[in-house]
């Protein structure tokens, strides 16, 4: 009997282990197994999130700080975010006080700070970036925009010089040229002769320290409206150098370049060598006034960071009588001698006497420490708050203000001290010279 052919089957159980496979992998069947170590959640991350990732600061007058702004930094992932560094970049103009330093480990959640703080140096738009870097997954560098824009406060194409001083600076006497006549008097009567001002003297007869800075920038302007005849560095009752610098600074218009010229008659008014100011007391005085124009103190008012001050050196009063002698020698229309006497012209210097050598040596040892505290002065306020601070002394021969050698032409003929227009000239020329902005 051949044997039949069969259709294999599946077992009950075969069945059942098929269904539940099956039923296993499909998406309608039973769920899935959980895989050994799952959960579902995966690795915690760091993140960041930056707020605001630009800033803006808007119109800012030039050489003045904006208030500050913030940026706030979270860690907003589901791990500690490490900052790896953070950069300014762009315009010098930003500043930033940085909270979020390299090396800083914020817990999830945890904020630090950067403020930043806007002061233009000069007009016009100023763009910078701060770059945020870390480990974040989501944003490695985080990047903040900033803008500001520079205004000036004065016009930009204007420069303006303003001159504190005495009656040098006055052009005291410049243009006479005779003392005995009778008509003579409506010279020297006068007094002050502005127009012939080393300074901004407008006589064509004067190349004026405005006049040459005109030939580098025809919009350029001085005036010398804190100066006045009898003026001294020291004593608060003859418009000194505080009172003029205050002068100086509160005026509608501030000035870039600033030119002191004072000394002359803090030598000129002393009735005695004893009655010489002392150094404590000239370095006082020179402190008041540069505090003033450099620091703006008391009350904050200082001149614009970029201005600079040119404290002109103390001239060589004890020369003078000299010169004065060799003109009137040469002038049979001059008579210094009585002029001197009768108008009581810096008479620690012109008056005859058995102590005139000792008083000449008293000036002349003063006149040169006078200086040498300009010297030192200027050095120690030299930069601060942005201003350029320089004198034109110079202990070399004919060097300087405070080292020239007056001659015949350089005093004027009416009361034979003062600079002469050809005076006024070479003190122009002198200092000029030592001016760093020419």
């Amino acid at each position: 009997m051949t044997a039949k052919s069969r259709t294999p089957r599946f077992s009950t159980i075969s069945r059942v282990a098929v269904v539940l496979l099956v039923g296993a992998l499909s998406v309608g069947g039973l769920a899935m197994a959980a895989r050994p170590g799952g959960g579902g959640g995966g690795k915690a991350k760091p993140a960041i999130t930056v707020n605001p990732t630009a800033l803006s600061f808007g119109d800012q007058p030039v050489n003045t700080s904006s208030a500050t702004q913030t940026v706030t930094v979270t860690s907003s992932g589901t791990a500690s975010l490490t900052i790896n560094s953070v950069t300014l970049s762009g315009s010098s103009s930003f500043t930033m006080a940085n909270g979020c330093t390299a090396g800083t480990s914020l817990p999830q959640n945890a904020t630090c700070t950067i403020t930043v703080t806007f002061k233009p140096t000069v007009s016009g738009l100023a763009t910078g970036n701060i770059a945020i870097a870390s480990d974040a997954s989501n944003t490695p560098i985080a990047n903040v925009a900033l803008s500001g824009t520079g205004k000036s406060t004065t016009p930009t194409a204007v420069r303006l010089g303003k001159g504190g001083g005495d009656s040098i600076m006055r052009g005291y006497n410049a243009d006479c040229t005779r003392n005995t006549g009778l008509f003579d008097f409506l010279c020297y009567g006068a007094g002050d002769k502005p127009e012939y001002s080393f300074f901004d003297g407008s006589s064509s007869t004067v190349l004026s320290i405005e006049d040459r800075y005109i030939q580098l920038d025809p919009l350029f302007a001085a005036d010398q409206n804190a100066a006045a005849s009898g003026s001294e560095m020291t004593d608060p009752a003859k418009n000194n150098f505080l009172t003029q610098a205050t002068a100086i600074v509160n005026a509608a218009t501030q000035p870039v370049r600033v030119f002191i010229e004072l000394g002359g008659n803090d030598l000129c008014n002393r009735g005695t060598v004893d009655q010489l100011y002392d150094d404590a007391k000239w370095e006082t005085a020179v402190r008041a006034g540069l505090n003033k124009l450099v620091l703006g103190q008391p009350d904050g008012k200082a001149l614009p960071s970029g201005s600079t001050v040119m404290m002109v050196s103390v001239p060589r009063v004890q020369d003078l009588r000299a010169v004065g002698l060799a003109k009137q020698a040469s002038n049979s229309r001059i008579n210094c001698e009585n002029f001197w006497a009768s108008y009581d012209v810096c008479r620690i210097a012109t008056a005859p006497g058995n102590d005139l050598e000792s008083r000449l040596a008293a000036i002349e040892s003063r006149q040169k420490a006078y200086n040498e505290k300009l010297t030192t002065l200027a050095a120690a306020y030299n930069g601060q708050s942005g201003i350029e601070v320089v004198t034109d002394y110079d202990p070399a021969a004919n060097a300087s203000v405070g080292s020239y050698s007056f001659q015949t032409g350089d005093i004027n003929g009416g009361d034979c001290f003062h600079p002469s227009i050809q005076g006024q000239n070479k003190l122009s020329e002198v200092i000029w010279k030592k001016n760093p902005h020419k």
